[in-house]
């Protein structure tokens, strides 16, 4: 009997005193981005379409070595993906374009001048190497005809080992197709 009350206590104290790793949270950033104009636009960025694989909170990493794919329960988007790329894509074109109104939209918006739309293929990242972003993207007039459209491969390097610096690597890669976004933008005045 004394034993069962000690094994007893001994996996209580065993079990409060177990916790589980905290979570980590992450968001994409637009830093330091040199404008590319200075013109006013009233621009519309839809939510950004991705593979179902990649349509959750839970980061995605590709092992380079392996067809293997590692989803990290503790490392999440603080939003779902199509959430964070969405505003990262209209912080970008705010950067890029200062004096553009820029705005997230879940419906057609028939009262911007321009509407953005993405539709990722894929997002590789890998550990301690590189991101691969590739993605279709169209710019819409304020009646909803394409006036733009493009595919485009955006890759950048991973600068360490963390998770951290594999979203500094994603954001640089979304940078540069935001700014292909806003390059198209000015070429249509």
């Amino acid at each position: 009997m004394k034993k069962a009350i000690i094994l007893s206590l001994f996996c209580l104290i065993s079990a409060c005193s177990f916790r589980s790793p905290q979570s980590q949270f992450y968001v994409m950033n637009s830093g330091s981005l040199n404008a590319v104009s200075d013109k006013a636009y009233n621009i519309a960025v839809a939510r950004v379409k991705v593979p179902d694989m990649l349509d959750k909170a839970q980061m995605v990493v590709y092992d380079k070595d392996s067809s293997q794919v590692h989803i990290l329960e503790f490392h999440r988007w603080a939003e779902v993906l199509p959430e964070v790329l969405q505003a990262a894509v209209v912080n970008d074109l705010m950067a890029y374009l200062p004096k553009a109104y820029v705005e997230r939209v879940y419906f057609d918006s028939n009262t911007a001048q321009y509407s953005v739309n993405v539709e990722i293929n894929h997002i590789e990242a890998y550990t301690d190497d590189k991101v691969e972003l590739s993605a279709w993207w169209n710019i819409c007039d304020k009646n909803g005809k394409i006036v733009v459209r493009k595919q485009g491969t955006y890759i950048a390097q991973v600068n360490g080992a963390e998770i951290a610096d594999l979203v500094t690597a994603e954001s640089e890669a979304v940078h540069q197709m935001s700014r292909e976004i806003a390059q198209a933008i000015i070429s249509l005045r």
